[in-house]
């Protein structure tokens, strides 16, 4: 019984540990660049500061960008151990599905999470949002289409899941890599919207078995909701119920080609 509790506990450990190394190096790489950034206030003078404090959001989401690269450049070498050889080849049409449902689904359950009041009645989420969007545009596209994904996709899909399939089937694997990937999120909102897209992200990846169609996964999907709130209008228009039964059609449909075409490319090998 002992042994077998403890195989337990290194088979969690096993699973958690990108998890929990990421999660410490990202908040202590915050706190110094944070540091840093303050004592620069001081030492370039008023004008800086007053430059700078104009811009907070801006600075505040480039400071955690860099600090999510920088916490998951040490996982790099463990990304490496876990990643397998393709099972088959991407064609155009699988990333025309993957690119479409990454930004239908994205948005369409954004817009089923506004429309049900959860948004609103989330502090956290309103405050989370805020910061995000108050990035200037530019350096959010790269923040969000590719910063975040690449840093995330490295710890959740390339270390979490993969480790948690050695362990179990595919479909708990995906389904608790993307409870996990909702939680790390750290509000109500985020985290359901984090746990479905987690599992979507999962689903993909299982059974592609490339690491970038993920990555491409996150990023459109973060790209899509980011750019929306920056056209005036846009989002009063898309977010309506028709509109988000439309998204969320396409995006299962969507879905259900790739599932096909995967299972055709299975029985043909």
């Amino acid at each position: 019984m002992n042994q077998d509790k403890k195989d337990y506990f290194n088979k969690v450990w096993d699973v958690l540990q990108p998890l929990v190394l990421y999660f410490l190096l990202h908040n202590a790489v915050f706190c110094i660049l944070t540091f840093l950034f303050q004592a620069s206030l001081d030492l370039f003078g008023k004008g800086y500061a007053e430059l700078m404090m104009a811009h907070a959001e801006t600075v505040t989401g480039v400071v955690s960008g860099t600090s999510m690269l920088l916490a998951a450049f040490p996982l790099i070498p463990m990304l490496r151990k876990e990643l397998t050889a393709p099972k088959n080849r991407i064609g155009i049409s699988e990333m025309i599905f993957t690119a479409v449902c990454a930004v239908t689904a994205s948005l369409g359950l954004n817009v089923l999470l506004s429309i049900t009041g959860l948004t609103e009645a989330s502090d956290s989420f309103r405050d989370v949002s805020r910061r995000q969007f108050g990035v200037a545009f530019g350096i959010g596209v790269i923040l969000y289409g590719v910063v975040s994904p690449l840093a995330e996709e490295i710890v959740f899909r390339g270390l979490l899941y993969n480790r948690m399939r050695k362990y179990y089937p595919a479909r708990i694997a995906i389904t608790l890599s993307g409870f996990f990937f909702g939680v790390y999120h750290g509000n109500l909102v985020q985290g359901i919207y984090g746990t479905l897209m987690g599992i979507l992200m999962a689903y993909v990846y299982e059974e592609t078995g490339r690491f970038f169609v993920p990555v491409l996964f996150h990023g459109l999907a973060n790209i899509a909701v980011y750019s929306v709130a920056f056209v005036p209008g846009l989002q009063e228009m898309i977010f309506r119920m028709d509109n988000c039964v439309v998204l969320l059609t396409i995006s299962v449909l969507c879905l259900i080609c790739l599932r096909k075409i995967y299972h055709l490319k299975k029985s043909i090998q």
